[in-house]
């Protein structure tokens, strides 16, 4: 008898050790870029080869009224472009902020990764092709 309450209590403190050991903490991030991004993030498209790289694009929409934004423009957003290796490089490159920018698709390249994305108002709309590496991006 006394052995199975003692193993009760062992079993029992065991389980309480275990649930405290495994309380959910959290803490403010205070890096107000990132806060920024993370509150008014519309879309994302990720691409992956698991060889070299992994990319992944947001559209940002800057409901601040970005400085640098179109003044005519009544949906400015900022194209941000993540991209990491298989080792722990990690680059995030922000381009400046167009009128109502739209993903258009992914383009093959031998030399490099390329995105295509429109951007302008609906009458004036236009397309731009960013070459994306680790190390840098070319806007073409």
């Amino acid at each position: 008898m006394l052995k199975r309450i003692l193993f009760a209590v062992l079993l029992i403190a065991g389980a309480c050790f275990n649930v405290i050991a495994q309380s959910i903490k959290y803490k403010s991030v205070s890096n107000q870029d990132l806060t920024y991004v993370l509150n008014n993030l519309q879309k994302r498209y990720v691409y992956t080869d698991h060889k070299t790289l992994s990319i992944a694009v947001y559209l940002v929409a800057d409901q601040q009224g970005d400085v640098d934004a179109p003044a005519d423009c009544k949906a400015p957003g900022s194209i941000y472009v993540a991209v990491s290796e298989v080792k722990p490089q990690q680059y995030v490159y922000k381009l400046n902020p167009v009128c109502d920018p739209k993903f258009v698709n992914w383009i093959k390249s031998k030399k490099m990764y390329k995105i295509a994305f429109s951007y302008g108002p609906a009458a004036k709309r236009k397309t731009a092709t960013i070459g994306i590496t680790l190390k840098k991006l070319v806007v073409e």
